[in-house]
């Protein structure tokens, strides 16, 4: 059996440290794949044949040739089947009373390496699942088909209410001494993604229906089943939380933060991919002007609205960059710029705008009108505001773009 192929010498060298006597496993045609004594593997051991036939220990009384010496040989068995012989070299009266401590931790060490294999395997069935569901594209039929079969074998209901949560690490890759694309950087880079991994199945896998799994180097994504009507808002409230075990965990083992963004409610294979479609936005966005926070939540309407200037015709966002061509020569642009921003953000209340910036409203009123004296733009008009909104949020657009 491959499993017991796979392990053998990694599981005699955890069963030596149980027995200080020399150790040997045999796969089920009688050839030594694992021992203490590293030059026996490979070697032939007839006894081993018997030991399978009878189902039975059997005892090794003589040394021969240095290829079988005494001890006392027992059955491994996986699933009630026997896939290999344990030998336990010496005096076989010596070493009988140990054989089946040594056997149990031997097939319990099979059992452990089959589940963990079994566990990798599903993660990269279900890396695989989501890869394919995210780049989904419906006229393909056969992408259709392929996505349901996973679906199937995952056991997963594509009918369900979900939302989609992408988790980023910050600044791990810059914090590693070399970007060389070497083993050592792959390494290193695949025990960080595992370690990550496991945390996230620790906070959010709370059913069969969840599903979490690593997009890239840094990103992680959570695919969350919400079966009642509060399921998402008890996840939205519980975020906070969340992100401050996922920072702490982090922070311990690595020199970076995390970021959680989340999209919207959907079904469906197309409501998936919505909603991490819309989880990318919110975390573009977030980070763009809500930097610090690290949790970005997706709202259509102010979504849009942040949007709007990347979707302006370019001659129209070139008149409303030459409206504001004088705002933005001013040596207190960034001041205006911010308070201004801030003053819509806050629904053009002066009081909550001068709680948020921590200045007296006077001094906002005081902004606004410099403002309107440089401008033109009526601050106490919403289209103004909105044309002098937009027009700011195009010219630092066009500062990212040419930065």
């Amino acid at each position: 059996m491959k499993i017991l192929e796979h392990n053998a010498q990694k599981i005699v060298e955890k069963a030596s440290e149980i027995l200080k006597f020399p150790i040997s496993i045999t796969d089920n045609e009688g050839i030594i794949i694992g021992s203490t004594d590293k030059s026996r593997i490979g070697i032939f051991h007839k006894p081993s044949l018997e030991v399978i036939k009878k189902n039975e220990i059997v005892d090794c009384t003589t040394e021969v040739e240095k290829k079988i010496l005494p001890g006392v040989s027992t059955p491994i068995k996986f699933n009630n089947k026997v896939i290999g012989v344990l030998g336990i070299v010496g005096s076989p009266r010596e070493v009988e009373k140990y054989v089946q401590l040594v056997k149990n931790q031997v097939e319990m060490l099979c059992q452990e390496a089959f589940r963990n294999e079994m566990l990798e395997l599903k993660e990269k069935m279900i890396e695989m699942f989501v890869h394919q569901l995210i780049n989904y594209n419906e006229k393909e039929t056969n992408e259709t088909d392929h996505i349901h079969q996973y679906a199937n074998l995952l056991e997963f209901d594509l009918q369900k209410d979900r939302v989609c949560l992408v988790i980023k690490i910050n600044r791990y890759a810059q914090s590693l001494p070399s970007k060389k694309v070497n083993d050592e950087f792959f390494g290193t880079f695949q025990y960080f993604q595992k370690d990550v991994l496991g945390f996230l199945n620790l906070i959010f896998h709370e059913c069969k229906d969840d599903i979490i799994s690593l997009l890239d180097f840094e990103r992680f994504i959570v695919i969350k089943s919400l079966p009642y009507k509060q399921s998402y808002s008890s996840l939205i409230a519980s975020l906070d939380e969340n992100l401050k075990k996922l920072n702490t965990f982090v922070e311990k083992k690595y020199p970076a933060s995390v970021s959680i963004s989340v999209g919207d409610r959907n079904t469906g294979i197309r409501g998936i991919i919505e909603s991490y479609n819309n989880a990318i936005k919110a975390m573009n966005l977030g980070v763009s002007f809500e930097e610090g926070t690290g949790i970005y939540v997706y709202k259509e309407l102010e979504t849009l609205l942040w949007l709007l200037p990347k979707e302006l015709n370019p001659t129209y966002q070139v008149k409303l960059l030459r409206s504001i061509t004088s705002l933005i020569e001013h040596d207190n642009y960034e001041i205006l710029s911010s308070t201004f921003i801030e003053f819509c953000k806050c629904n053009m209340n002066l009081s909550v705008a001068s709680r948020n910036l921590y200045i007296h409203r006077n001094t906002i009123i005081y902004r606004l009108e410099k403002i309107r004296e440089i401008t033109s733009l009526n601050t106490n008009s919403f289209e103004h505001c909105m044309l002098l909104f937009t027009a700011i949020q195009c010219y630092e657009e066009s500062k990212k773009r040419s930065g």
